[in-house]
């Protein structure tokens, strides 16, 4: 009596993947009373609708009503929070009701929500592998730092489309910041690694520069972005590599597993978009501009 059911990782990874497919093929509409059925059924599942408002933050630009999209997730997220004892989750129900509240324009919400993030970090990541070497368990006490290391590694280059922006109009920080990014993403092989960090990061630099009126620099840079997107950025999946060669288990065992949060043809949509948004307009009809678009349009089709 009163039993819920609680979905496995695997039945939510498999229910993300398809409402992911079919925003690619179906009206957004359609998809999304489906998805709020079973926000319905499986209102229980703090995971479920975590997981569900994730899918929501990647889909809701296709919707007509995307506030009220951003709205009805902020309320799964918020009764997922009083569900929930997790850590773990309440940190990521944090994350995305932070990130709705910037979306909307809300940065005092977002404040109140990261008010402690800025602390220093404990390094429980290394007395967690000490704990394992001290068992003998040497592999699980290694796979424990690689996660560390590539976490950090992600985590520096991710966040310098934001450092650029904001030190765009020093340029000795500015170009300081483009040479260092430059090392680490040369140095960790993140061009295989992870494409679309780097990707975001050459895209920051070309926005930047076109701002600037510097123009050999946003092409060389959104040069790198189309090669980016063309060689490196599909199949879509998260990766390791020879140096990070532990990793894959703990990849496989993240909630969506190896599987991006949407669907191939929407992602491949939006990079169109973006070579065409205004902080470009300045250079539209520009030759190279031109032979630019169509070497993505050829090595990409939707």
């Amino acid at each position: 009596m009163g039993y819920e059911r609680q979905l496995s990782k695997e039945d939510i990874r498999s229910q993300y993947a398809a409402f992911t497919y079919r925003f690619s093929q179906e009206p957004f509409d359609q998809v999304h009373a489906d998805v709020e059925e079973q926000v319905k059924r499986f209102y229980h599942d703090s995971n479920f609708l975590l997981q569900m408002s994730i899918l929501m933050l990647n889909h809701h630009m296709l919707s007509e009503h995307s506030a009220s999209i951003l709205n009805a997730a902020d309320e799964w997220l918020e009764h997922g929070r009083k569900l929930s004892d997790d850590i773990w989750i309440t940190k990521q129900i944090n994350y995305l009701q932070a990130s709705i509240a910037l979306i909307k324009a809300n940065p005092e919400t977002a404040l109140n929500l990261l008010e402690a993030v800025n602390q220093p970090k404990m390094g429980d990541e290394v007395l967690l592998a000490t704990a394992y070497e001290q068992l003998d368990n040497q592999t699980q006490a290694k796979r424990v730092i690689q996660v560390m290391m590539y976490q950090n590694i992600i985590e520096v280059v991710g966040s310098s489309p934001n450092y650029l922006q904001l030190v765009s109009s020093d340029l000795p920080i500015f170009n300081e910041t483009i040479d260092r990014i430059e090392g680490l993403i040369e140095l960790y092989s993140l061009r295989w690694l992870h494409p679309n960090t780097c990707l975001q990061f050459y895209y920051s630099v070309a926005q930047r520069a076109a701002s600037q009126g510097n123009s050999d620099l946003m092409y060389t840079y959104l040069e790198k972005f189309v090669d980016g997107c063309i060689h490196d950025l599909f199949p879509l999946a998260l990766r390791s590599d020879d140096y990070f060669y532990l990793l894959q288990e703990w990849l496989e065992d993240l909630d969506l597993g190896t599987n991006v949060p949407r669907d191939a043809s929407i992602i491949k949509q939006s990079i169109h978009d973006s070579i065409n948004t205004p902080f470009f307009d300045t250079y539209a009809d520009e030759d190279r501009m031109t032979k630019l678009k169509e070497r993505l349009a050829s090595g990409m089709e939707i």
